[in-house]
C-alpha cells in the first residue's frame, strides 16, 4: 500500500477516520436493527399477552401468628428499631 512512501500525517489521519466511521456504522446499524426486532416481537407477544392475563394467580396462604411474630422480630433486629417505631403494612413472599 505504502511501499516506498512515507505515510503522512494527513494519511493516518484519513485512515483512522475511516476505521472510526465503519466502527460508529456497525453501532448504528445494530441499534437500529435492535430496534426493528424489538418491535416486531412486542407485535407479536402483544396478541398472546389477553390469552396470558387470563390466568388466575394462585391464592396466597395466610400467615401464622409464630411466622408473623418472626418476621417482626427480624425486621426489628435488622433495622435496630423497637416495634412500637415501625408498622407492617403487608407481607408478600418474593
Amino acid at each position: 500500500m505504502w511501499t516506498g512512501q512515507e505515510m503522512t500525517l494527513m494519511d493516518s489521519l484519513q485512515i483512522s477516520a475511516l476505521g472510526l466511521l465503519v466502527v460508529f456504522a456497525a453501532l448504528a446499524s445494530l441499534a437500529i436493527s435492535i430496534i426493528i426486532i424489538s418491535k416486531i416481537l412486542n407485535a407479536i407477544i402483544r396478541t398472546d399477552a389477553p390469552q396470558a392475563a387470563a390466568v388466575a394467580a394462585a391464592p396466597v396462604p395466610a400467615i401464622d401468628e409464630e411466622s408473623y411474630a418472626v418476621l417482626l422480630a427480624a425486621v426489628s433486629e435488622e433495622a435496630r428499631l423497637s416495634g412500637e417505631e415501625f408498622r407492617v403494612t403487608s407481607i408478600k413472599e418474593l
